[in-house]
């Protein structure tokens, strides 16, 4: 089982791997609300190479805004599939 971390303990680890975080308060408050498995887990692999590791000039938030626009995207699929 892993050790839990804080939502600063995940930006510094995301820090170490490369990942430029531009505005870190925004980063916090998006980790706050949606957490940092449902932004980062789910999307960094668009963002990695083949041996694992981050692209170079990599930010938070545009992980952030290709986790914001597949959840529009969804939104949008629902409203018209009902």
């Amino acid at each position: 089982m892993k050790q839990y971390k804080t939502d600063e303990e995940l930006l510094d680890y995301l820090e170490a791997k490369n990942v430029t975080i531009k505005n870190r308060k925004f980063a916090l408050k998006k980790l706050e609300k949606y957490t940092y498995y449902s932004i980062v887990n789910s999307y960094k692999y668009n963002f990695k190479d083949a041996n694992n590791d981050y692209f170079p000039n990599v930010s938070f938030e545009e992980i952030y805004a290709l986790y914001e626009f597949d959840k529009n995207l969804k939104l949008i699929m629902l409203k018209y599939a009902l």
